[in-house]
């Protein structure tokens, strides 16, 4: 269990935690990848944010029919959940979190080297 709150930690039931020092998300990110050498066991974006199953490469042609007009204009290249059937692609919010993640695993692998 990864916390803030001591008095979890110290709680019975807690047979595995940890408290996380940082207190803004991104510096929590960055200090649990160094902390668990996590880059290396990291797959960003190869999850469904909604139900967690992986995604796959969608065909362009019949995505093309579900996503609004302004993606179809800018993007070619989507990945979809088998299970939802959601719709990714390559858009501003993965670049930042692209950036965030980029971040974090170089602060994480200085810390570890």
């Amino acid at each position: 269990m990864l916390t803030r709150d001591r008095e979890l930690l110290k709680r019975r039931d807690v047979l595995r935690g940890a408290y996380v020092h940082a207190l803004k998300p991104e510096a929590q990110l960055r200090e649990i990848a160094g902390r668990y050498a996590l880059a290396s066991h990291m797959r960003p974006f190869s999850l469904c944010l909604h139900c967690n199953l992986p995604l796959a490469p969608a065909d362009p042609a019949p995505v093309v029919d579900t996503v609004p007009e302004r993606i179809r204009e800018c993007y070619s290249v989507f990945t979809s959940c088998a299970g939802c059937r959601r719709i990714y692609w390559e858009g501003s919010h993965w670049e930042r979190m692209r950036g965030v993640l980029a971040n974090a695993l170089d602060v994480a692998a200085a810390q570890v080297s």
